[in-house]
């Protein structure tokens, strides 16, 4: 039986170029971020690839699955 593992993100909201962003670290490493843009959030991994999602807790789900897959 696999043993559930609780992970703690942190958001951290900022101000770039006058547009908020939402920063997503997971201990010191960078999950991406997110950025509203009209309706949709545009969702940026730290390897640059971007993709868009219809809302904010998508564009969280779509950062956690890219860091498992890569991180386990």
């Amino acid at each position: 039986m696999k043993k559930e593992k609780n992970i703690e993100i942190v958001e951290e909201e900022q101000r770039i170029d006058g547009v908020m962003v939402s920063q997503f670290t997971l201990g010191k490493k960078s999950l991406g971020t997110i950025q509203q843009d009209g309706k949709r959030c545009v969702v940026r991994f730290p390897n640059g690839e971007e993709t868009h999602t219809s809302n904010k807790s998508a564009g969280i789900d779509a950062l956690i699955r890219e860091f498992h897959l890569h991180h386990s």
